[in-house]
């Protein structure tokens, strides 16, 4: 029991803790003006967020064809707001978190297994093709599948041994880390 809860907290609390540090840390810097005080509210805030860049999205592929057509490009702002972006589509919040987790575990490992498939560089660059480029398209999607069904992801891999104390650690990670992030900003508000 007591080398499960260490389990839990080493590869758990503190990634997803770490995470949402950051995450939530960024969309705060992001977010400046808002004087946001406590998780509760956060998390309202974050999904009102999340319901208007679904809104933008909507609205985005309306006139994507005539954007194309004139050449526009992403705003540096869009190209570094991947991962958050990323994050809020998973749903942001404590799902969110770990969902984002996830799709990096599973990704990684799938990159790293391709690149050992190949014997060298040059037969690498040999398969290249557009066979391989489906290939890589269909596992990206398979995996965000993965991400976003998550718990049934964790369950069945074989890692997790007690459930019922992992999800209360990994969700005490994620509130801890937003926590943090919220008493840092608060901080800095008052020395700046």
């Amino acid at each position: 029991m007591i080398l499960e809860l260490f389990r839990a907290l080493l590869f758990a609390g503190l990634p997803v803790g770490a995470a949402s540090y950051f995450l939530f840390s960024w969309y705060l810097r992001r977010r400046s003006g808002t004087g946001v005080t406590s998780l509760r509210a956060l998390e309202r805030d974050l999904k009102q967020d999340r319901k208007e860049r679904s809104k933008r999205r909507k609205e985005q592929k309306r006139g994507l064809v005539g954007a194309m057509a004139e050449g526009a490009h992403f705003s540096r702002e869009q190209q570094l707001d991947l991962v958050h972006n990323k994050w809020l589509k998973f749903g942001g919040g404590f799902y969110g978190v770990v969902g984002l987790l996830t799709y990096a575990v599973v990704e990684l490992g799938d990159v790293w297994n391709f690149l050992v498939g190949f014997e060298s560089l040059w037969s690498l660059i040999s398969q290249f093709g557009l066979d391989m480029l489906i290939r890589l398209f269909v596992e990206a999607l398979r995996n965000f599948i993965v991400a976003i069904a998550w718990p049934a992801y964790w369950l069945s891999s074989g890692i997790i041994h007690e459930p019922w104390l992992w999800f209360p650690v990994a969700y005490g990670g994620y509130w801890g880390g937003a926590r943090l992030a919220l008493q840092r900003l608060g901080a800095q508000r008052a020395v700046g």
